[in-house]
């Protein structure tokens, strides 16, 4: 007792240390009655003081920790509560061809909806709503205890309000079902005090509308607009109490209430909702039990009807095409925010190609990997009213063959490349004569031919498109070049849609669609129809116009360019319907009809690629076709995607006379005969065309004088923009240099030479067309449509000795450098030796082995 002497056992705070801890401190010799009062007293003032620490810290703690759930919630914004839309699709009839979307969900007003939907959701979800201010007390103290006592926790006594909120900030919706992202005090507090918050933004029925609007009711359909038209085939604004009741049971477990899945359940969860309806006093019970004498099946009308499958093929080459073309254009993804796209397409030419793409043609294949790819668009607007993307398109807009894969075009360049601008810059008429012969790209030792080897001669532009020749092509491109320049041909080609052209890439053999010219058949389709379009130009598209869920319009970009005169283009249009019309075999003759039909084809090889593959070398690869009306232009690719050992990845003379391009070009040209207001006259030329009168097969064009012989005259048709002044002609004979000389043996044993001065000299109706440079010496022989001693004589003198077997026999002298005549027996290896003499020098002699023309029999 002595150690504690000292402390003062008055003090209250000593006395209620004392009896908390127990301690042996000797207490105070005090009347027990007193005693026991004041330890009493002490005791409860202090439980009472300790309770009041632990609440205010809790409290601090609690609003510490709310303030922090607070500050971490999602910053409250109107826009996120507006539900996004499914994507609408509609032809060019404005009729609904599919709805896309990871869900599909169409927004209603609340001014909209029955009274009857209204009460059915607050019945069973939230009967207090127009009451309470987001947060309803007692229903969530409720659900609190209802949880504890079942240790289960799924009740959550959460409001419209509050569940609108989850929906949009706190729940992850992966298409069957719902799953909240976290569940957490965390996220209920945030979820309560948005809640408040938003209540304070907007009214309850724009709340309710939201709600609604927000809604899962199963599969990736999503509010009650589209789950009426799901369930019922019907505008929520026209649904019946039962009805009501069922969408209004549905949403607790969307799928598991779902009545095409699970009949029972969704039966039983609709009356239990008619019940609480009757509970709650929107019904009399007379007309719950009449309603729930609906059977729920007779009230469907189908899983299909709003699905909008897009797994399905139905113009799937065309809605891929509409999808990218759409998130290109918006730079918005179509399954993800909702929008109104309004095509082109039509339904009969879709679902033609549609027939060609999966075999239910007449179309001969001749093996299964050979692939297609088709677009038919609309000449003067740049709408594609159909596509296709390869035989047995299963889409997924993986590869689209019409759109996005690039190959070499060939020949079916050459119209609107070498000519279109020949016609434009150069002044070429439609009766312009090209020669055909060998030559080598500049700087290089390589010998260019056409597809079967041979060369020509004289020809005219016509024959040269309708023969598809390539050196003619060439040829005219370089003197393009030469005339304005590869960065004006690159940018010509750009604006007309070729998209991988440039200046870095460019080569003349872009002129017959070669080396690194690759392009799309809607690229190519795009430039074709400007030609027929009288050179304006429209990119071509599936999408006349977007609309946003928020009133924003989208229309096509790159449309109504000029890019070459209407002229020029028009010249273009009659080389094009020549190839169908005019006398040459080139498959096009498929293409005829009592209306102008303007075509091309091409063609592209596997070179040496395809060796390892056992592909001969040269065989041919793609086959391309374009066919135009007047009003639309249909492009046709049929190939191989890849060489593949051992399955005849290429085109034999068999596969090539089957005619596929032209068999489906004829398909599509019946199927555009179909559309209404076609226009199938042909077309009209326009008022930048002339006539030109000129000596035919001069160039520059020479001016016709009475003087000459009348065959020489010619008048043909030349673009105003082009059109260059004529020449005399007397200025086209000023190159004396003596090229060579050239002689045949003729059947009839007579000997006819040509001596070869200046440039395009002929003898006779033949033309020496020989390449000799420092790499080839190539001897050809071609076509001579004209020869500038024809109009004016050849001057000077002209001498030559011939030999047979090389022993000499005779010399010969010409005359305007031209000799026929007998000379004796020319039997054996006759060679010709000749010299000119221009008056004032003379030159080296050249020597020249005669070809010996076989008679015919």
């Amino acid at each position: 007792m002595e150690e504690n002497k000292n402390i003062d056992t008055n003090n209250e705070h000593t006395k209620v240390f004392n009896i908390i801890h127990e301690t042996k401190v000797e207490p105070i010799k005090l009347p027990i009655k007193k005693n026991k009062k004041n330890i009493l007293r002490n005791f409860f003032t202090t439980i009472i003081i300790i309770i009041l620490v632990v609440g205010i810290s809790i409290g601090i703690f609690s609003l510490t920790l709310a303030n922090r759930m607070i500050n971490d919630a999602p910053k409250l914004n109107i826009e996120d509560f507006i539900s996004n839309e499914s994507t609408k699709i509609y032809d060019s009839e404005g009729e609904l061809i599919q709805e896309i979307g990871t869900y599909l969900r169409e927004n209603i007003s609340y001014k909209e909806l029955p009274e009857g939907l209204i009460d059915a959701f607050l019945s069973i979800e939230d009967s207090r709503y127009f009451q309470h201010f987001g947060f309803d007390i007692p229903r969530f103290s409720k659900a609190i205890i209802e949880n504890l006592k079942t240790m289960s926790f799924g009740q959550g006594g959460s409001t419209f309000t509050m569940q609108l909120v989850k929906n949009t900030y706190f729940q992850v919706d992966s298409g069957d079902s719902s799953t909240i992202a976290t569940k957490s005090i965390d996220r209920k507090v945030q979820e309560i005090f948005l809640a408040l918050e938003l209540e304070k933004e907007l009214d309850k029925k724009k709340i309710f509308e939201l709600y609604l609007n927000k809604l899962n009711f199963g599969g990736n359909v999503r509010g009650v607009e589209k789950a009426s038209q799901y369930y019922f085939g019907k505008s929520a604004k026209d649904l019946v109490l039962t009805e009501s009741a069922l969408l209004a049971g549905i949403i607790n477990r969307p799928n598991a209430y779902n009545p095409y899945q699970h009949l029972d359940w969704s039966t039983n969860r609709r009356n239990k909702v008619l019940e609480m309806m009757v509970y709650h006093g929107y019904l009399q019970k007379e007309e719950a039990e009449l309603a729930k004498s609906i059977k729920v099946e007779d009230l469907l009308v189908g899983e299909n009807v709003v699905k909008g499958d897009s797994s399905s093929n139905a113009y799937r080459s065309y809605l891929d095409a509409v999808i990218n073309e759409a998130q290109q254009l918006t730079g918005k993804d179509p399954y993800v925010n909702g929008m109104n796209i309004y095509t082109s397409m039509d339904r009969n030419v879709q679902e033609t190609i549609d027939s060609i793409q999966d075999g239910t043609t007449n179309i001969p294949w001749p093996d299964d990997l050979m692939q297609i790819a088709m677009i038919s668009v609309n000449n003067k607007t740049g709408e594609i009213v159909g596509i296709g993307g390869g035989r047995n398109y299963d889409g997924a807009r993986l590869l689209n063959r019409a759109t996005s894969q690039f190959k070499q075009p060939g020949s079916s360049v050459k119209p609107f490349l070498s000519y279109a601008l020949a016609f434009e810059y150069l002044g070429y008429t439609d009766q312009m004569v090209l020669t055909d012969r060998p030559i080598t790209y500049p700087r290089e030792s390589r010998v260019l031919k056409n597809s079967d080897g041979e060369y020509r001669g004289d020809v005219t532009i016509q024959q040269a498109v309708a023969q598809s020749l390539n050196i003619p092509a060439i040829l005219t491109l370089q003197e393009v070049v030469e005339e304005i320049g590869v960065d004006s041909v690159v940018s010509y080609m750009n604006s007309i849609g070729f998209t991988k052209v440039t200046k870095d890439n460019f080569h003349l053999s872009f002129a017959i669609g070669g080396t690194w010219f690759e392009t799309t058949v809607l690229e190519l389709a795009g430039a074709h129809a400007a030609m027929i379009n009288l050179g304006v130009y429209n990119k071509p598209h599936t999408i006349n116009k977007i609309v946003l869920q928020n009133g924003d319009t989208f229309y096509p970009e790159n449309q109504n360019r000029k890019v070459i005169s209407s002229g020029s283009a028009f010249l273009v249009d009659e080389l094009m319907k020549y190839t169908v019309d005019g006398p040459y075999f080139n498959y096009m003759q498929i293409l005829k009809r009592n209306y102008p039909v303007y075509a091309k084809t091409g063609t592209s090889d596997w070179g040496s690629d395809g060796i390892a593959y056992g592909i001969p070398k040269g065989a041919a690869k793609d086959k391309w076709m374009v066919a135009s009306t007047s009003n639309f232009t249909n492009a046709v690719w049929v190939g191989y995607d890849k060489a593949v050992k051992g399955e005849q990845t290429y085109y034999t003379g068999a596969k090539s006379s089957l005619n596929i391009p032209g068999r489906i070009n004829k398909i599509l040209l019946d199927a555009n005969e179909k559309i209404e207001n076609s226009d199938l006259k042909g077309v009209v030329k326009p008022n930048d065309v002339e006539e030109l009168t000129y000596v035919y097969g001069t160039w520059p064009y020479a001016k016709y004088e009475d003087w000459m012989n009348p065959s020489l005259k010619t008048t043909a048709y030349v673009s105003k923009t082009g059109k260059k002044d004529l020449v005399d002609i007397t200025e086209h004979k000023n190159d004396s240099t003596f090229n060579g000389i050239s002689a045949n043996v003729n059947p009839d044993g007579s000997l006819s030479v040509n001596w070869s001065i200046g440039s395009g000299s002929c003898f006779g109706e033949t033309k020496d067309i020989s390449l000799h440079d420092n790499y080839n010496d190539i001897p050809a022989y071609g076509a001579c449509l004209f020869d500038y001693s024809w109009v004016i004589g050849s001057t000077g003198t002209f001498g030559a000795s011939v030999y047979v077997n090389e022993a000499y026999v005779t010399d010969i002298s010409g005359s305007n450098g031209y000799f026929n005549g007998w000379i004796g027996d020319l039997w054996g290896s006759v060679k010709v030796c000749g010299w000119y003499n221009n008056g004032a020098t003379t030159s080296e002699t050249k020597c020249s082995y005669a070809n010996v023309i076989q008679p015919e029999y």
